[in-house]
Formats: C-alpha cells, structure tokens, sequence
C-alpha cells in the first residue's frame, strides 16, 4: 500500500517501457430495463449510474455490492469516487455528508448497504438536521452479504448473526428527519434519485429491496 503518485515515480526508473497496445476501452454501460424489486445489482446500479448527473461525487460502502458499483456506475469527473476499500464498517454515510459539506456545489450520492450504513445511520439526523443535501441509496437484502461471501471463502459453515431481517430503513431515516422513500422498480430509482438530487434544501434517502447474494465459488485446494 502506498501513495500512488509517489509509487509510480519510484517504479518509473524500474520499469521498461512495454511494446503492449492499449486496453481497449470497457464498453458502455447498457441503458436500464424496467425490473421489479427485488432487483438485481446490476439492474440497481445501472439504473442508479444512468440517472445520476454526471458532476455527481460518489461515496461508497456496499459491501458485496461495491465491484458491481464499478461496473455499472461510472463517475463523470476526475476525483468522484470515495470509498474505504475495506476493513471497517461506518465510513460510507459521515463521509457522504462531509464531502457534501467540502464539495457544495456537487451533488454527493452514497451508495450504501443495508448492513453498513447502520453503523453509523446517526450521519442521517446531522444531514437533516443541518440541511446537508446528500442522496443516499440503499442496497437492502437483509443480510450481510460480503461476510457470508468470506465465510464462504473460509469454508465457515453456518456463521451467526449475518441476516438482517425486518429492518425498516425508510421509517428510520424518516424518523431522523430525512425525506425518505421506497423504490419499488428501476424507473422509481431513476426518479427518486433525480428528485433527491435536485432538492438542495435536505437530504434525501432511497431504499431498495436487491437479491441476496451468490455463493462464492469455494478455491481450489
């Protein structure tokens, strides 16, 4: 791990120049179909990625949602994308209002999961409270996700406290103060995203039923 700037000017010297072409460029992310929750990440995100503007800074904690987050989103600008990498929970949504706060004149979306953004959901009653116009949308599968992914990959039978079910995420944020919604479609998402972002007097919250999340193939041994 290291600063990247300071990282590529060490290895510059070290590194011969390649006869490799190019990469060629990903392609297009494809225009959003009309899918009925519980959508699928793909279906979520595309949609999330088409309707948001393209000045839009985005601040992630999705657990086993953030590599399709990358696929699907694409921000816009240099310097649009935030995100813990990982190892601890509680970054995604005090992040979110505090760029929004050192980024006013962006709109700042955070794309959270369920799981994660209950580590830190006080940021809500700070954004309404104060007026902080972040749009927060959330991946809900009722269940953390990324860590039965893990515990797949450790070959972790059964591990518990990894299901989250019954949590009412809109009545929650509405509880903080925050205009909350529940998406039942991809067209909904569209909307509301637009809506919430277009509202620079509050913060807005979207909520989103999404699939439970695959098996990990276990590694070969």
């Amino acid at each position: 791990m290291a600063d990247v700037r300071a990282a590529v000017e060490a290895l510059l010297d070290e590194v011969p120049e390649s006869s490799r072409p190019a990469p060629q460029a990903r392609p297009d992310v494809p225009r959003p179909e009309l899918a009925t929750a519980p959508l699928s990440a793909a279906d979520l995100w595309t949609a999330v990625g088409h309707a948001a503007p393209a000045d839009a800074l985005f601040v992630t904690e999705a657990g086993s949602n953030e590599v399709p987050i990358t696929s699907y989103v694409r921000p816009g600008a240099a310097l649009s994308h935030m995100s813990a990498v990982g190892g601890g929970l509680g970054f995604g949504l005090p992040a979110a209002v505090g760029a929004q706060l050192g980024a006013p004149e962006r709109p700042v979306i955070a794309l959270m999961g369920d799981g994660s953004m209950h580590y830190a959901i006080t940021s809500l009653w700070t954004a309404a409270h104060y007026k902080i116009p972040v749009t927060v949308v959330v991946s809900s599968n009722d269940e953390y996700g990324v860590l039965k992914q893990f515990a797949d990959i450790e070959n972790a039978a059964a591990v518990p406290g990894l299901d989250l079910p019954q949590l009412n995420i809109v009545s929650t944020a509405a509880s903080y103060g925050v205009d909350a919604h529940e998406a039942t479609d991809t067209d909904q998402v569209a909307k509301l995203l637009g809506e919430g972002v277009a509202d620079r007097g509050r913060p807005t919250l979207v909520n989103v039923r999404t699939n439970r999340v695959k098996k990990i193939a276990p590694r070969l041994t």
